[in-house]
């Protein structure tokens, strides 16, 4: 009997420290959201665009109406798992690109816009105005309540815009790669 219970004791002792041992160690803060971004790329798009002729006795400044063309909206496709809202992308995505994104449901205009220009020399024109719109591809999860592990993970695509610019591009022009004017010759 006496050796009964002390096999008995001898168990009870074991239990404690293996239980302990096993607890998992914390990985991050418990409701912590992260985002992962893949291919997260910056270019000009010409949401407003038309074409114009500047006569020899046309040169000076003037007030041209340039044609709505494109939207670029700000929000966030959900590809896989779990639905992230577009604001808490959008400010992932903020976090990762230069310059201040626009809020998540937000568009550029959809009507004409009028851009003033200084037109120095006669020719063929585009009055354009665009923005600089961001995109990418992102993995999202959210910590655990325990703070041991990654739950809610999901995937998908955002957009947004940061920089707006208006201008003209003369069409014999080749402006650099990369600009707002180089995007507008689209419309020459």
């Amino acid at each position: 009997m006496a050796v009964a219970a002390g096999v008995a004791a001898a168990s009870i002792v074991t239990l404690g420290p293996v239980t302990a041992a096993s607890a998992a160690p914390t990985v991050c803060e418990p409701g912590y959201k992260h985002a992962t971004w893949t291919d997260l790329s910056q270019g000009w798009v010409i949401t407003h665009a038309k074409q114009i002729n500047i006569p020899a006795d046309g040169t000076g400044t003037h007030t041209k109406s340039a044609t709505y063309r494109h939207t670029v909206s700000s929000g966030r496709e959900v590809t896989a798992g779990a639905s992230y809202s577009a604001s808490w992308v959008i400010s992932s995505m903020d976090a990762n690109v230069s310059g201040t994104l626009t809020r998540a449901g937000e568009k550029t205009k959809e009507t004409s816009e009028s851009v003033t220009v200084n037109f120095n020399k006669p020719g063929t024109y585009v009055v354009f105005a665009g923005v600089k719109k961001a995109s990418g591809y992102y993995k999202a999860k959210t910590c655990n309540s325990n703070g041991t592990g990654w739950t809610r993970k999901g995937y998908g695509k955002a957009r947004s815009w940061n920089v707006q610019t208006e201008g003209a591009v003369k069409c014999t022009e080749k402006p650099k790669k990369g600009t707002a004017k180089r995007a507008a010759k689209a419309y020459c």
